[in-house]
């Protein structure tokens, strides 16, 4: 059995879903090829994630993506990153020619395969089984006016005309607007589990003693990469109207040189103070964890992050409650599963206001039933079951490359 995945961005989490992905596909013994931009081979995150498996994989790069303007990475999007993505995609399958197709992040290129095109067209003439991994979509929310409405099922109509064997999608509220079309979509749209590690066995009073953090405080925290995009601003905004409360910040994670510069400028007596703590660096994949840990609230005001944050999954793995803005994926996992909170983030206010509000609860935070199913079905072991599921029939029924051959 033969398999292409395509992944030519290198930030971010898409090497960890391709990585995730090999690792299962290893295990069955399936052919495996990794189809990436030049520039992800040459990246540091390609050696962290993907170093070790030298050899096990077949390696095929391109060289047609340029790098992107705005950020770290390789331009999918637009007409030139469209381009790039499509004509090397086609290349990859003639000369790998497999018999299954993996798609880890195929939001950019989703509606583009549901119009006729030349890629849909060779996978279904080479009966070549294709899944893709969603992780956001407008069509997932709420539409109220006619035009948005027209919007919202032209995309699931694209969706539907894929050459897609199977969808999957982080977004429960997608899943069940997908459901409920009348389309093919209810058959081969799934629920997709957003891997994390399991957690380390470690007290609070160890976690904070590992990050020099003391004993007694309450801390409010924004773990991982430290910048705007996470909502560091706003959780600072917020943190001016806490004084006298006892409460600090905890800012865990290597900072942007933006939040460097509010943190020295118009925040710096926070920092003077003691009521933020800032530690400044990459973490480690232990001290992520004890950040998580050490917290008694882990924060994610992300202002436009409308898909899976999976610093709220670790939360949730270590019992820790999180106060998310109201917006996306968190809003809606945070109340479906009782993750804790949702309020305006941006709203320095009403932020400040619902830190303070849960801080001072006379009973501590306790985990339902739901939310450890939530912890249970975002793990990586079902992750790797639910993307292997349809390759491993196919392999128990003999299909497949060799039986072609043979």
């Amino acid at each position: 059995m033969r398999a292409l995945i395509f992944e030519p961005q290198f930030v971010g989490h898409n090497l960890v879903y391709a990585r995730h992905i090999l690792q299962a596909l290893f295990e069955l013994g399936v052919d495996a090829t990794l189809l990436t931009s030049r520039q992800a081979t040459e990246s540091e995150e390609f050696a962290k994630h993907l170093g070790e498996f030298e050899g096990q994989f077949k390696l095929a790069t391109s060289e047609l993506f340029s790098d992107s303007r705005k950020a770290r990475g390789v331009r999918v999007n637009g007409p030139a990153g469209l381009f790039s993505c499509l004509r090397t995609i086609l290349d990859g399958l003639k000369s790998c020619q497999p018999d299954h197709f993996y798609l880890p992040f195929g939001n950019p290129l989703a509606h583009a395969l549901g119009v006729p095109n030349p890629i849909s067209k060779y996978l279904r003439k080479h009966q070549i089984v294709s899944e893709i991994i969603l992780l956001f979509g407008k069509y997932a929310y709420a539409h109220t006016d006619m035009a948005s409405r027209a919007k919202q099922e032209l995309a699931l109509r694209l969706l539907a005309n894929g050459p897609w064997s199977r969808i999957h999608h982080i977004v429960p509220h997608a899943i069940e607007v997908m459901h409920s079309h009348r389309s093919r979509l209810p058959q081969i749209a799934h629920l997709m589990a957003d891997p994390v590690d399991p957690p380390i066995a470690m007290s609070k009073s160890q976690a904070r003693e590992m990050l020099g953090l003391d004993k007694e405080s309450k801390f409010v925290s924004l773990i991982g990469l430290i910048d705007q995009r996470k909502g560091v601003c706003d959780l600072l905004a917020a943190a001016q109207m806490l004084e006298g409360t006892g409460a600090k910040i905890l800012l865990a994670g290597k900072n942007s040189p933006e939040a460097r510069g509010m943190l020295s400028g118009k925040y710096r007596s926070l920092v003077q103070s003691g009521r933020v703590v800032v530690r400044d660096g990459h973490l480690s994949p232990n001290e992520m964890w004890a950040a998580c840990i050490a917290s008694d609230i882990v924060t994610t005001p992300y202002p436009k992050h409308r898909y899976s944050a999976s610093i709220l999954i670790r939360a949730a793995s270590v019992g820790v409650p999180v106060l998310a803005n109201r917006i996306g994926w968190m809003e809606d996992v945070t109340h479906r599963y009782g993750l804790g909170w949702t309020c305006h983030t941006q709203n320095p206010v009403s932020f400040a206001s619902k830190i303070q509000e849960i801080l001072d609860r006379p009973e501590d935070y306790v985990s339902s039933e739901a939310s450890r199913g939530f912890v249970e079905f975002h793990t990586l072991a079902n992750f790797q079951r639910q993307v292997t599921n349809l390759i491993s029939q196919r392999m128990a029924f003999g299909i497949g490359h060799a039986a072609r051959v043979s």
